[in-house]
């Protein structure tokens, strides 16, 4: 999910300044999060708080988040907006209930990126996607987008290659993948509908070679930017595994202590957790000119402690972190100090000068605790390869 919210940051300053290359700077002081992400966010708190997967209480959580957060960069869509905060003017009625009114937008797909990490078989995720979305997205168009990115999200998750989601997104969906981005680029522009955007956002991420590179395609092909990065990147990040460090870093600080609790409790409480943890299993490592114990680490003695980098907020995605993670005790969200049996340093959070301190405290905390552990006690540091 956080993919999906990095892909909206990264696109939100194009929506409206369309640039068509991929050379652009990724996060930028200007980026800022927009309607997808709130959105994005208020569907997870839905799936975590209501096993029932009403509209009563997705609508309740949807207004809640718009009121908190009235004047994303952006802002909402027209129709949305009014849903959100005039519905006596969107249903012609006087009335202010809620009702959808038939939309074959874009903004069901933008914010299903949750539903696809949460469910244990694709038919589920396809059905509480299609109720996620006709709460306000009823038309047929509507509900299909938001199923085929929450489907493609569940494919790239559990396992399946780019070709196998590529001809079950076509089969089930009918969407033209066949025209590669290079192309598409040519002639798209602005486009608002579930039709328009999903297919070409799929395609940017079967074009790809990384997280980043995803994201940047969807982006270059111009249009409505900022929802075709946020649904290919919920797509690149569930496949890939991983997000660089740096990108998460960068992203974390756009977003709100809110935000980031709720990432948390989602990483928990569905599969977003495993799969951070199993991509440690096939990333490629860094080697560095250093010494360096010469096998996997997938076990310590009592008495040993497992020693690696992480950025601050504890995004354990791949390497050593997902590796700490999955076999000694790490916890997501937590970027510093001893968990389990194994410690964590800051050292994606900037230079020497930066993480100084935190391996300062990391040396405090060895000899604090060398009388306990006297001879026996020592610290392996290990990129995984």
């Amino acid at each position: 999910m956080l993919g999906a919210l990095i892909g909206d940051l990264v696109g939100s300053v194009y929506e409206f300044a369309n640039i068509k290359r991929t050379d652009f700077p990724f996060i930028s002081d200007k980026c800022e999060y927009t309607d997808d992400s709130i959105m994005t966010l208020a569907v997870a708190e839905w799936l975590l708080t209501d096993s029932q997967h009403s509209h009563e209480n997705l609508e309740r959580i949807m207004v809640r988040y718009a009121k908190e957060y009235p004047h994303p960069m952006g802002g909402y869509g027209g129709r949305f907006a009014q849903w959100l905060f005039r519905p006596e003017y969107l249903n012609r009625t006087g009335e202010k209930s809620r009702m959808p009114y038939n939309s074959w937008g874009n903004g069901s797909a933008m914010r299903v990126s949750a539903v696809g990490w949460m469910f244990g078989s694709l038919e589920q995720t396809e059905e509480v996607a299609a109720i996620s979305a006709s709460i306000t997205h009823n038309h047929p168009e509507g509900i299909k987008g938001a199923q085929a990115t929450a489907a493609a999200i569940f494919l790239a998750r559990t396992g399946h290659s780019k070709q196998e989601i590529k001809e079950y997104i076509e089969s089930k969906y009918g969407y033209d993948l066949s025209l590669h981005t290079d192309e598409i680029r040519k002639t798209y522009g602005w486009e608002d509908s579930c039709q328009g955007t999903v297919p070409p956002a799929i395609r940017a991420f079967l074009d790809s070679s990384d997280y980043e590179s995803a994201v940047r395609i969807a982006v270059s092909l111009g249009g409505d930017s900022d929802t075709l990065a946020c649904i290919t990147g919920g797509i690149a990040e569930a496949f890939y595994g991983e997000i660089p460090s740096e990108i998460v870093d960068a992203a974390m600080v756009k977003l709100s202590e809110e935000f980031k609790r709720l990432l948390d409790k989602f990483a928990e409480a569905s599969f977003y957790h495993e799969k951070a943890a199993k991509s440690a299993q096939s990333a490629p490592g860094v080697q560095h000119a250093r010494r360096y114990t010469p096998s996997h680490i997938s076990s310590l003695e009592p008495n040993e402690v497992f020693v690696f980098g992480s950025n601050l907020y504890g995004m354990h995605g791949g390497g050593a972190a997902a590796a700490a993670m999955r076999n000694f005790g790490a916890i997501w969200g937590q970027g510093v100090g001893m968990q389990g049996q194994s410690y964590a340093i800051p050292t994606m959070h900037g230079g020497v000068d930066v993480i100084k301190p935190y391996v300062d405290e990391f040396i405090a905390y060895a000899r604090e605790h060398q009388v306990l552990l006297r001879d026996s006690y020592w610290m392996r540091n290990r990129w995984i390869q």
